[in-house]
């Protein structure tokens, strides 16, 4: 990612300029696409999984160049055995040599130029060991827990030739032979991870074969649809199939050594219920235009949904904690609908977006991503609402977003929109985007945002205005129910551990030194707890969750100095509601404003070992502002872009009153 945006600044603040980044991915392109879809700087990524013509590659990019005067290009060290040929020689390890994609790239792109007596310069960067040399991250450095942890106790259970991975969100263990030999993973040029990537840089076909497709078109050029009203929204039957099923056993060597009718009990324990979250749509209550999506056409995407897209949550055959049964949620899957309720070339309509609450890294993430998906399905009136609720009964204040004014917004930390606390009258709020004419009305924030965008949608109803409400749930905290992760939790805990550390420092290089942090988690400690496990360095972790002994803390802390002479704490602020108590009063969106008890364990432990004349320093560190208003991370980043996206297919295919999440992968 930081070599992309090297690229980015070295092709932008130099005249005629290419940035060219060549990255790790010997036989797959994950990590160029993943790092792409992160920086969103990109305009042409090249992976060993496509079909690639050189002669289209070299077209656009003297279109790019031509029209926006710079372009930013990634190439995977893959297409050294695709896009050129390999000498056929294999280094130790028996792998082949590649040749360099990256130099050779470079020089057709001179050459091309150079025959077009074009000026061209290009800065390429090439940070292949650099991106393998670095510590783990917070995210990795759990999951390297995790991992390492459950191979343990495999081995310990004594188990073997097995390997432990995550599948689903849920760790497993597999034979080993059945990853030795399935074939590697590759990128899905059909998938939805490409469609992401195409939705990004907006790149054309650039495959040897067919037609090297558009931008998106602009409104004028799209046919005026029917705006007759179909009575319901599935005028087609659903075909529903049940297939015979079955339960196929397989060893490590892969061989298949049983085979039987699949039961229940194979995948779920008894007792157990499965709940179907269905999504109002806008049809129940208006009927629909059901106009074909045209972003197939457009090259942004291959698959298409309909309102039988569901997916569940993993199940288990025991209950998911100690046994105990609990129910399972079947929802509707994400993603572009076959069929849209809304024509995105209505003159009379607009689209609207609002962040409320506290700032989280990845709101301008979502804002930019939001409003260049409206803009590839055609919508282009999309306002941005300043100063959250309290910004939608003013609307005179609204902004007006597009492309080129979002472009590099997300490099900035917390939201060009301006957020705030405080909520206007739902119905005034309804009557403001009624008036408007706002027929997609996308709202960022946390359980008390969508608490208030769902009673905006009961009174748009109420006024019988048709509008989609759709949340995007934010919040540090990773607080809200059912989803995997919120957006924001990552970069936070990256920027948490850093304060870990520094308080490790100052313990372990000062005598006898406590270092001792507060991070945020109001309610949760889950920040908290990934910055302790990321970090490990901690000797006490305080969560609100716990039930805590002030008393024993503090003996704790004095036995840890007497023995260590030095010790790390992290504390959560929302133990500011448990080991000690808040006055009771509340902020302006109504949540309690709680007692410092990072100043107040300072003060208690500093009391504590006076009393015992234990000899200390207390380096006490406070980032709580600092880990929320930094940019997103490459996790983060990319999550924001499904999200957002995704946000916005749920919108235009007319759905309301509903958010959109990651559960179970």
């Amino acid at each position: 990612l930081k070599a992309i945006n090297t690229a980015y600044v070295e092709a932008t603040c130099n005249a005629n300029c290419i940035g060219l980044v060549k990255l790790m991915g010997r036989n797959c392109g994950y990590l160029a696409m993943m790092a792409v879809l992160s920086a969103r700087y990109v305009d042409i990524c090249l992976l060993p999984e496509m079909d690639v013509s050189l002669d289209k590659v070299l077209d656009h990019c003297k279109n790019l160049v031509s029209t926006q005067g710079y372009a930013v290009v990634v190439v995977a060290e893959g297409c050294g055995d695709t896009l050129i040929q390999s000498s056929g020689e294999t280094d130790a390890g028996g792998n082949k040599k590649l040749g360099d994609a990256g130099i050779w790239l470079k020089e057709q792109i001179l050459d091309h130029f150079k025959q077009l007596k074009l000026p061209l310069t290009i800065k390429y960067v090439d940070p292949t060991y650099m991106v393998r040399a670095v510590p783990a991250n917070a995210n990795d450095s759990i999951y390297c827990s995790m991992l390492s942890q459950a191979a343990v106790h495999a081995a310990m259970a004594g188990y073997t030739d097995v390997t432990v991975a995550k599948v689903s969100d849920t760790f497993v263990y597999l034979p080993i032979r059945t990853i030795t030999n399935t074939p590697n993973r590759k990128v899905d040029v059909t998938g939805h991870w490409y469609e992401l990537l195409l939705a990004t840089t907006l790149q054309p076909n650039l495959s040897a074969t067919g037609i090297a497709t558009a931008r998106p078109a602009m409104p004028s050029a799209t046919p005026a649809w029917s705006r007759r009203r179909a009575s319901t929204f599935a005028t087609d039957e659903d075909e529903v199939r049940v297939p015979n099923t079955l339960l196929t056993t397989i060893d490590g060597y892969g061989e298949k050594v049983a085979s039987r009718p699949l039961e229940r009990s194979d995948f779920l324990a008894s007792g157990s219920e499965i709940r179907q979250l269905k999504c109002f749509h806008l049809s129940e209550r208006f009927g629909t235009y059901n106009l074909p999506n045209r972003l197939k056409g457009k090259g942004i995407t291959g698959t298409l949904q309909d309102s039988y897209s569901w997916v569940a949550q993993s199940t288990c055959t025991r209950g998911r904690d100690g046994g105990k049964a609990e129910p399972y949620y079947q929802m509707l899957r994400a993603g572009p609908c076959a069929k849209l309720h809304f024509d995105p070339n209505d003159p009379t309509a607009c689209a609207a977006i609002v962040s409320c609450g506290g700032i989280c890294p990845g709101l301008n993430s979502v804002i930019r991503e939001v409003v260049n998906m409206l803009w590839a399905y055609g919508v282009r009136r999309i306002y941005g609402i300043k100063g959250g609720y309290k910004g939608v009964v003013s609307p005179d204040e609204w902004v007006k977003l597009t492309p080129e004014i979002v472009r590099d917004i997300h490099t900035q930390g917390g939201t060009t929109l301006v957020s705030d606390r405080g909520n206007p009258p739902v119905q005034d709020m309804a009557k403001v985007l009624q008036e408007k004419g706002v027929r997609q009305y996308f709202v960022l924030g946390g359980d008390g945002t969508h608490k208030g965008a769902m009673q905006t949608f009961d009174a748009c109803l109420e006024i019988g205005h048709e509008c989609a409400v759709i949340g995007v749930p934010k919040t540090i905290d990773n607080d809200v129910p059912l989803l995997d992760q919120t957006f924001g939790f990552d970069s936070a805990c990256t920027e948490a551990v850093k304060a870990v550390d520094s308080a490790y420092v100052e313990a372990t290089c000062n005598a006898n030194a406590i270092g001792l942090v507060k991070l945020m988690g109001r309610h949760c400690g889950f920040i908290a707890m990934h910055a302790t496990i990321a970090s490990r360095h901690v000797d006490i972790c305080l969560l609100p969750e716990m039930e805590v002994d002030a008393e024993k803390v503090l003996n704790h802390c004095a036995h840890l100095m007497r023995t260590k002479k030095h010790c790390v704490i992290v504390i959560a602020e929302g133990c500011g509601d448990t080991l000690i108590k808040s006055n009771g009063e509340v902020d302006a969106g109504g949540n309690k404003i709680l007692a410092d008890v990072g100043l107040w364990l300072k003060n208690a432990i500093g009391k504590r070992l006076k009393e015992l004349n234990i000899v200390h320093t207390i380096k006490y560190i406070d980032p709580t502002y600092m880990i929320r208003s930094i940019p997103a991370n490459a996790f983060d980043s990319q999550y924001c872009s499904h999200l957002a996206q995704n946000a916005v297919h749920g919108a235009m295919a007319g759905y309301s009153g509903v958010t959109v999440g990651k559960v179970h992968e």
